[in-house]
């Protein structure tokens, strides 16, 4: 056999390789589907493996990373402190309960705040570490495995996430090598879209320019990443007919159209509904001196920092809302001074 040949060989057994890592790891990753935590959040990982085996049941192709959508109807709603809790839990140490993992954070919003993250980082670990000492020295070391991306326009969003594959492999720029990837964030997708929509009315004035399609690539570069790291995606957005109509508009609905252009509709395994739970209103009828004591307790439910997370019904069959319901639809939890809170906790 002459060198050209065994060239062509070798190469071909390398492309091989690299195509059966690919396999190998997705293997590995239905292997342990019915164990697996995706998030370390019980009642969140069963909606997630809910959505997948829904997914898994309507279609015979391959099961990928699952894609999470985080919505919100209104400022302050709670999916950043959410983003929180589930970074927290995704890189402390295993002996405190985490994953011992990294995760990358693409903050197109500016608004994930790092002290406020080691500030619930030290509730969760306060009651399990020996000294003040030995709780800084924790928190520390967990920050150093949170990847923080500052994308100033859609373009270089799409760049950054297309660049997560050989930053992350690369030990010589981070010190994850050695940690899995517990999930990719995108905080938030609707940070350019009243860019890109304006670029779009533009485009369209002018009929032989292209129609730009900044949110289509981003879609298939989070969907690449998540395949090629095989880790979960999140992302959040908030409903956009909801800010046009007020912020008490849709208190009772539980199903929301994503604002978000195509293909952003079905890109998620799982949509879900982040916000404040809402106070129910006064009554007409009500008397004044009522209305004065159901002023205070209503201050002090408001007081209380209670949040909701729940299945978003849009485009939800019966069968599968019963499913999902079957796993609770949702959970709740509190934010305080201190971080988060769920309620199975025994904390206070």
């Amino acid at each position: 056999m002459g060198a050209e040949d065994l060239g062509k060989r070798l190469l071909a057994e390398v492309q091989v390789e690299e195509v059966g890592l690919d396999e190998i790891l997705s293997t590995l990753r239905l292997d342990d589907a019915s164990t697996r935590s995706y998030f370390g959040l019980p009642t969140l990982d069963s909606l997630v493996q809910t959505a997948i085996d829904l997914r898994a049941s309507t279609t015979k192709a391959q099961p990928t990373a699952p894609i999470i959508e985080l919505t919100s109807t209104s400022p302050a709603s709670g999916k950043t402190h959410l983003l929180y809790h589930l970074t927290a839990l995704a890189v402390l140490p295993t002996s405190l309960g985490g994953h011992q993992a990294c995760v990358a954070i693409i903050d197109a919003d500016n608004k994930f705040s790092i002290p406020r993250l080691a500030q619930h980082m030290a509730r969760l670990c306060h009651s399990k570490t020996t000294s003040p000492e030995a709780l800084q020295a924790t928190i520390t070391t967990s920050l150093t495995h949170i990847h923080i991306f500052h994308p100033q326009s859609l373009p270089s969003t799409i760049a950054t996430v297309q660049s997560l594959q050989s930053y992350l492999f690369n030990a010589n720029r981070h010190h994850s090598f050695d940690r899995a990837v517990a999930f990719i964030a995108l905080e938030s997708a609707a940070a350019f879209y009243w860019q890109a929509k304006s670029d779009a009315e533009e485009a369209s004035l002018h009929p032989s320019s292209a129609q730009p399609s900044g949110y289509v690539q981003l879609a298939g570069a989070l969907k690449n990443a998540g395949r090629i790291l095989n880790t979960p995606i999140l992302f959040t957005c908030w409903d956009m007919s909801s800010a046009k109509k007020g912020s008490s508009f849709g208190q009772d609905i539980r199903s929301y159209r994503s604002s978000l252009p195509p293909p952003w509709q079905t890109l998620p395994t799982l949509r879900l509904v982040v916000r404040r739970i809402p106070v129910r209103k006064l009554p007409v009828e009500i008397g004044v001196e009522e209305a004065l004591r159901e002023g205070e307790m209503r201050q002090k439910v408001v007081e209380l920092g209670r949040f909701e997370c729940f299945v978003n019904e849009w485009g939800l069959d019966e069968r599968s809302m019963q499913r999902f319901q079957a796993n609770g639809g949702g959970f709740e939890f509190r934010i305080r001074g201190d971080g988060v809170h769920f309620d199975e906790e025994k904390d206070g």
